[in-house]
Formats: structure tokens, C-alpha cells, sequence
């Protein structure tokens, strides 16, 4: 028999079950090399899936084991076309990934045995896995990202300190002050009873460091990253700088929210973004200030998820000097219908929103020229215009319009004469106004409004924001309205114009 080729060897293997091909698995190395592939074949593995390094299970988790020593695993999933069945399942699939060497992919389904229970056998496995004791685990959860590094104890827990330590700082009154020279000296006697018992924290923890076993993994989990709660899957990813991440599927929450991370470099974070895919599940994304995205990542994480349907950026959530990439040609599978962003963002992100319905734009102060002082800030008028400018261009259904301002600020629109004619909006339907800051609009700031509301010549209604306007008389109201009607043709009733005004 051992004289017979390989390829007569397959034909013969063909026919024999899988308890056993694992039998003629054991006899040799030639017939282990020869079984190998038929024995696979039996669970689903076919030759491409070797090839591709790409497994796929649902039991049987030893296949991990005798796929790993014919070629590396670039990507596991676990439990998509049947659910687990049991708790067991986790806990094999757990000693399995401990013993075989890191996968860089693995994606593991949770079905609805599994919903309410994800929390213990989430982080036993996550525990169990190699990176847990050399890699910072980052966990993505809807708007949350949490980090965790390996460490050998938890923190030390300060017990409640007397203030101010133990609270903010506040100003006390001359009474007060009186008050604790008088009690001073029990003041002190609690001072000194808090140092005694955090003397006895730090003692207490030395010792644990010293005498007692390493700091389980799970509890560092739980501790950094509390519930780890899934509904469809999760995908545990290797990438380089020592980093795993660990992203968490949610329906009840389709926010995914970019925010510094200042534990990671900057090139760490930069390779974290490309491995971000949530597919259907993301339906908002937001990035807050000093994020420090350049336009071509937010780029590539809006057009990597086609069912995003809203858009949000802060101030300085991009760097500026990336920036001066020209934009995007129009994204046609775009579904993006909000998109809240700066004045100087909007040309940038129009491309990936061509069929946008709303768009919000917070108030965007003017880049300082000097020493910032106690003057109000001034309005970027240019980058205003620009961003009219931009949406100028769009042609689809009927836009709204959401604009904040701050009054009290300088070089806003409706006060500084227009250089350049109107801006035609063919879109815009409705325009709505909103205050930001203690300022509110009166009836003078609106009078100065309505010439520059004429600029808008489509325009079918004029709203504000609740609580925006100041509390006018109802006589003065009306007139304001008909002012407002006259100087938009398309606003034609002063019912298209609502004040919203929170007493009313």
C-alpha cells in the first residue's frame, strides 16, 4: 500500500467516514499529509479555504488545531449558520484559541440563546486568547471605545478624601471660613484618619502584588471595559503597535463614535480605522473635536458602510492641512440623508452626501489673527459663503437648512453689505435658525434678518429654533412675518413662519 501514489491514496480516502480518515490521520506522516485534505472536506473545508487561509465553524473546534499546522488562519468564524447550542461550545471554542497561535480575524456570531449571556462567556474568551497578555485591547461599542492594557494588579482605589481633595474645589464664604478655624482641629482629625486607612490601601495592594497570582484577564476586561454585550457579532482584530481590537454589534445602538484616543500613537490609530466595518449596522457616524482625522480615512470609513444615513463632525474633528485634498467625486450609493458638520467641512463632504435633506451648520468663529482677548468672537464669514456656495450645486429633493449662530459675535451675515449677488439655493425649502449661547433673538435682530433672508429666492419657510427667539408681543410678531413673507416670495403664509417661542 505505502508503493500506491498520493492521488490513488485521495481516490481510495474518498470513500471512508470521518471517524475513519481521523484513524488514518494517526499512522504516518505521508498518509496524514495525504488525509488531510479528505478528512477536512467531511466539515466543509475545502481547498480554497486553505488556500485563503479564511475557516469557518460552528462545533468541531479541534479543526482549528489540524488546519493551523497546514497553513496559518488569516480569519475565523464561529457559530454563523447554527447557534451555539450551549455555553460548552464558547468554552472549547476558548481552550482551543488559547493553545493555537493568534488569528488576526476572528468573527463570532451570537444568536438569541446567547443575547442575554454574552457578558460571562465574552469575556472568558477574550481572556483566553494570546493577545490578552501582550496586546492593548481597544473595544468598540456604539459610542463608546474603551482601553484596556495588560497589567499586573488593578489601580489602587483611594477611599473618599475630605475636601477639596475629595471633590471640586469651591469658594468659601468669610462665615465659612470662621466656621472651620473653630473646627479645625476635628477637620484635621479626619485628615489624618483618611491618610491611616489609604496607608492601608497601598499596604493591602502591595501585598496582593507580591504574594498573590496575576491579575486575572477577565477581571482587567471587566474592569476597563465593563458589559460586553453583543446582538449579532463580534470581531476580535490583530493589528500592528501590540493593538487588538474588539468591536461589539448592536441594533439598539447604530452610532459608531470616532474620539482621540491620546493612549495610542498616531499611527496606531491611523491602522485601527481601516479595520472598522460594521456593514448595515451603522447608520450615524460621528467624529468629536481634536480627533485628528485626515479627509481621506473619514473618507474611506464613510464609503466602507453604504446604509449610513447620518453624518456628524465637531470643530477640529479633521486635520486642517489634509484638507487641501480635492474632493471626492459625487458617491451615487450614498444614502446619507443628515449631515452636520463646520462651514469649512461642507464643500469636503458634499461628495459623499449628494442626495443630503438636512444639513446642519454650527457656528464657526473666524480663525484668530492675534492674542485671544475679551472681545466676542467674529463670524467666518468666508467660510460661510463657501459653504453656500457648495450646496448651491446640489440638485435632488428639497434641502433644510439649520444654521447656529452666535449673536453677540461680530461680521455675521445679515450685517456685513454681500460683496456678491444671491446665492441661488434651488433646493432649499426650509431654513431654520439657531441661537447659540446666552443670546437670544430679538425682534431687531430679526428686522435686520429679513434683508438677508431675500438672498435665499426658494425659500418656502423660516423657522427657529425652541427658545431661540426672545419673548415678543403677538402684534409684533405678526408683522415680522408679513416682513418675512414679503422679502421671500415663496414663503406665502406667515403660518411658514414659526418663532417657537418657548412661553407661547
Amino acid at each position: 500500500m505505502y508503493r500506491l501514489p498520493n492521488e490513488l491514496l485521495e481516490h481510495i480516502l474518498e470513500y471512508l467516514a470521518k471517524r475513519d480518515l481521523w484513524a488514518v490521520l494517526q499512522v504516518s506522516t505521508r498518509f496524514r499529509n495525504v488525509a488531510t485534505v479528505p478528512f477536512l472536506s467531511r466539515f466543509g473545508i475545502s481547498q480554497s479555504n486553505l488556500q485563503s487561509g479564511t475557516l469557518s465553524l460552528s462545533d468541531s473546534f479541534f479543526l482549528i488545531l489540524v488546519v493551523a499546522q497546514i497553513c496559518p488562519i488569516q480569519r475565523l468564524v464561529c457559530f454563523q449558520q447554527h447557534e451555539p447550542g450551549s455555553q460548552l461550545r464558547y468554552k472549547r471554542l476558548a481552550s482551543i484559541l488559547a493553545i493555537t497561535a493568534p488569528i488576526p480575524d476572528i468573527v463570532i456570531y451570537n444568536r438569541q440563546y446567547m443575547l442575554q449571556r454574552t457578558r460571562r462567556e465574552t469575556v472568558h474568551l477574550l481572556s483566553r486568547i494570546p493577545q490578552a497578555a501582550t496586546d492593548t485591547f481597544l473595544v468598540v461599542k456604539g459610542v463608546n471605545m474603551y482601553i484596556s492594557r495588560p497589567r499586573q494588579a488593578p489601580a489602587i482605589r483611594w477611599k473618599l478624601l475630605p475636601p477639596p481633595l475629595g471633590g471640586p474645589s469651591i469658594h468659601l464664604s468669610t462665615s465659612m471660613k470662621v466656621l472651620l478655624l473653630l473646627f479645625g482641629i476635628p477637620l484635621l482629625f479626619a485628615y489624618l484618619v483618611c491618610a491611616i486607612v489609604n496607608c492601608g490601601v497601598v499596604l493591602i495592594w502591595a501585598y496582593r502584588r507580591v504574594s498573590q497570582p496575576r491579575w486575572p484577564q477577565s477581571e482587567r476586561i471587566i474592569e476597563d471595559a465593563g458589559l460586553l454585550v453583543f446582538d449579532d457579532w463580534m470581531r476580535i482584530q490583530t493589528l500592528p503597535g501590540r493593538l487588538t481590537t474588539i468591536t461589539l454589534t448592536e441594533q439598539r445602538s447604530p452610532v459608531l463614535t470616532l474620539r482621540p484616543l491620546p493612549e495610542l500613537p498616531k499611527d496606531v490609530y491611523s491602522s485601527l480605522l481601516p479595520s472598522l466595518d460594521l456593514g448595515f449596522y451603522l447608520l450615524h457616524l460621528r467624529v468629536q473635536t481634536k480627533t485628528d482625522l485626515t479627509y481621506t480615512e473619514l473618507i474611506d470609513v464613510v464609503q466602507r458602510h453604504a446604509y449610513l444615513t447620518h453624518l456628524t463632525l465637531q470643530p477640529n474633528a479633521l486635520r486642517a492641512s489634509s484638507l487641501t485634498t480635492p474632493p471626492i467625486p459625487p458617491w451615487s450609493e450614498s444614502r446619507i440623508s443628515t449631515l452636520t458638520a463646520p462651514a469649512p467641512y461642507i464643500p469636503h463632504l458634499l461628495p459623499v452626501a449628494p442626495a443630503v435633506q438636512h444639513i446642519y451648520i454650527p457656528f464657526q468663529p473666524a480663525p484668530a489673527s492675534g492674542p485671544a482677548g475679551l472681545a466676542p468672537p467674529a463670524f467666518d464669514l468666508a467660510a460661510h459663503r463657501t459653504a453656500l456656495a457648495a450646496i448651491a450645486t446640489l440638485a435632488a429633493a428639497p434641502l433644510t437648512l439649520t444654521l447656529a449662530f452666535r449673536l453677540n459675535a461680530s461680521a455675521l451675515p445679515w450685517r456685513v453689505p454681500p460683496p456678491d449677488p444671491a446665492t441661488p439655493l434651488p433646493r432649499l425649502h426650509e431654513l431654520a435658525l439657531c441661537a447659540e449661547g446666552r443670546a437670544r433673538f430679538q425682534a431687531a435682530v430679526i428686522c435686520a434678518l429679513v434683508p438677508w433672508l431675500a438672498r435665499f429666492p426658494g425659500l418656502g419657510r423660516v423657522s427657529f429654533a425652541h427658545g431661540a427667539v426672545e419673548r415678543i408681543p403677538f402684534t409684533q410678531r405678526a408683522l415680522l412675518a408679513e416682513a418675512i413673507c414679503a422679502a421671500c416670495r415663496d414663503v406665502r403664509s406667515v403660518q411658514d413662519v414659526a418663532f417657537n417661542i418657548v412661553d407661547d
